[in-house]
């Protein structure tokens, strides 16, 4: 049993470390001085990154194991995600520390919340049954809605909590509406025997395709893929930001986790050939994203149209999926996109709380009034453009090679869009840089980033930089953690 519980651990630590956090937070809440909460959470997450990161470099799980009666999987494929998650959860703590300075709020149900997405996440990317693939998009979906609204006086962030709930509540019906008719067509609910238990027959592999489509409807809402993205923009603007640099990073990654993991071994390609339909889903999402964001004049709105056009471009690993490198592609992008998104959102963080505004035009003459934050934010928006030498190029790079290597035809094409589309995307991107370097500024006052922000910021570009100069490890680590777990 105890070894058992050691392939769950880092899930074991969150649930209590998000317990112990609120505990504090209780207990300090009517004290000053030191922030006990924050300081839980970020030993809780460090805590819990130990046993993932070392049952990722041994390779224990990446054979995997079924646990909890074939419910969860724990193999190398889910504690990828694991890190993601914990990773970008700590990194998020540390933005929260700056954007919430001098603002009353609860603490520690903050601190306790951010723990409980990321348990949501890790149990997510683990599982292999429908149930618990849905009641781990719940738990996510309902920490997440609290977290969007957490700004209780600011009307935006009442709304932004409001309009994600609301889609979020229909997209989940729908979704579990597709389960339900997949069950009724295989009579399992576990995704690892889909494939094994459909007999086509005529009827069937219509209530199949059909099936299908309502499920995307789910996971589409939680990557923020058109035609289910229109909560993205609104939320992204009016949550608090620390928060949407999580959802546009964290969220988005178990939502791709687990959409590869119930296309990659439940309803494969033999089982119903769905490459065309995700294809064109993929075009639509990296146009409609690239194409919106150009006439965005809030950074924030910006950033999420760009969240959804990265989408997109994830999406082409999916399509790309009878290549060997389509799974590896995916999550080498998401690593990637952990780091050059949660660095422009950690600039975003500081400049929003010392400009009082997120509005573009604001930027103008960032690189004389804090040089450090102005070249970073160049390094990021070139990485999110995907231009070399950064992280995004490689990312970008090995996502159109995957689609090429696959031999299937509609994969070419996509990546022929995706091309267009990351010309496209230079407009937005390198008009912020031509804002913080060539427009006047209005005031000449300095912005000094605290020392918390100058680490965050310093240490996205340096892994940035870091992923694609010693690309070969990561990529042989990723092609390890590939391995999904696809039999009981």
């Amino acid at each position: 049993m105890s070894f058992n519980l050691f392939y769950i651990s880092p899930e074991l630590i969150l649930a209590g470390g998000g317990i112990l956090v609120l505990a504090v937070g209780l207990a300090c809440r009517k004290r000053s001085g030191v922030p006990w909460p924050e300081i839980v959470c970020l030993l809780v997450l460090l805590t819990a990154l130990i046993p993932s990161a070392i049952l990722m470099t041994r390779g224990a799980a990446s054979v995997g194991r079924a646990q909890f009666g074939g419910m969860m999987a724990m193999d190398g494929f889910a504690l990828f995600f694991k890190l993601i998650a914990i990773v970008s959860t700590l990194i998020v703590a540390v933005i929260s520390t700056d954007y919430f300075h001098g603002i009353r709020f609860d603490r520690g149900e903050y601190y306790a919340l951010l723990i409980f997405a990321t348990l949501a996440i890790t149990c997510l990317a683990a599982s292999t049954d429908l149930i618990m693939i849905y009641l781990s998009i719940e738990f996510l979906s309902l920490t997440s809605y609290v977290l969007a609204g957490y700004l209780k006086r600011n009307p935006k962030s009442n709304e932004a909590a409001v309009k994600y709930f609301m889609y979020g509540s229909v997209a989940s019906a729908v979704m579990l509406y597709g389960m339900s008719m997949l069950y009724g067509i295989t009579g399992t609910t576990n995704i690892l025997s889909i494939a094994g238990a459909f007999k086509p027959t005529p009827g069937s592999e219509l209530v199949m395709f059909l099936s299908l489509i309502m499920i995307l409807v789910g996971f589409g809402f939680k990557i923020a893929m058109v035609p289910f993205h229109q909560w993205s923009p609104d939320t992204y603007e009016g949550a608090p930001t620390p928060i949407t640099a999580f959802l546009s990073v964290a969220s988005k990654a178990a939502g791709f986790a687990i959409l590869v993991r119930v296309l990659g071994t439940g309803i494969k390609i033999a089982v119903v050939d769905w490459r065309l339909l995700i294809a064109i889903l993929a075009a639509l999402t990296m146009t409609v994203g690239n194409l919106i964001a150009i006439s965005q004049i809030n950074i924030k709105r910006m950033l999420a149209y760009s969240s959804i056009a990265q989408a997109g471009y994830l999406l082409i690993g999916l399509v790309a999926m009878p290549s060997a490198d389509a799974v590896p592609a995916i999550q080498l992008y998401l690593l990637a996109y952990l780091f050059m998104n949660l660095g422009a959102f950690a600039v975003v963080t500081m400049l929003g709380t010392r400009l009082k505004s997120d509005n573009i035009r604001d930027y103008a003459g960032l690189i004389k009034r804090s040089p450090f934050a102005a070249f970073a934010m160049v390094f990021f928006m070139l990485s999110l453009a995907g231009i070399p030498p950064t992280a995004g190029f490689l990312g970008k790079f090995y996502l159109f090679w995957a689609a090429i290597q696959s031999g299937y035809a509609p994969a070419f094409v996509l990546a022929i869009v995706a091309i267009v589309n990351t010309v496209i995307s230079l407009y937005y991107y390198m008009n912020i840089v031509r804002v913080m370097f060539f427009v006047p500024a209005n005031e000449r006052s300095q912005i000094a980033a605290p020392p918390s922000m100058s680490f965050v910021i310093g240490l996205t570009v340096t892994m940035t930089i870091v992923v694609l100069i010693y690309a070969s490890p990561f990529i042989t680590l990723l092609h390890t953690s590939m391995r999904m777990l696809e039999a009981l």
